[in-house]
């Protein structure tokens, strides 16, 4: 590997997560395989993933989420890898679901 295709290498992938009880059992799947963070707060909770030095893992972790959306009924989360930010989108969204906004 070259020291170029070692810096285009992304660490980390950041998971946006509305809800903190669905960030919790992300985590909870996830952490079995990587070694997983949770930063909750009123508006986001953030579930950073660090990458391994496999270079399939990014894709292995993004089918995983993927799954993991579907089973929640969340319809797409938001995620960031190397600066950039990306929807992922899997199943269809149950609305009565998705927890209300608190004001």
């Amino acid at each position: 590997m070259t020291q170029m295709q070692a810096e285009e290498t992304p660490q980390s992938v950041r998971f946006e997560i509305p809800d903190l009880a669905a960030a919790v059992r992300l985590t909870r799947r996830l952490g079995g395989i990587w070694d997983v963070s949770l930063q909750d707060s009123r508006d986001i909770n953030l579930v950073s993933v660090a990458l391994r030095s496999d270079p399939s893992d990014l894709a292995v972790l993004l089918r995983n989420v993927e799954a993991w959306v579907k089973q929640e009924s969340l319809c797409a989360i938001r995620f960031g890898v190397d600066s950039r930010d990306y929807v992922l989108t899997a199943g269809e969204a149950d609305w009565e679901a998705i927890p209300a906004a608190v004001g």
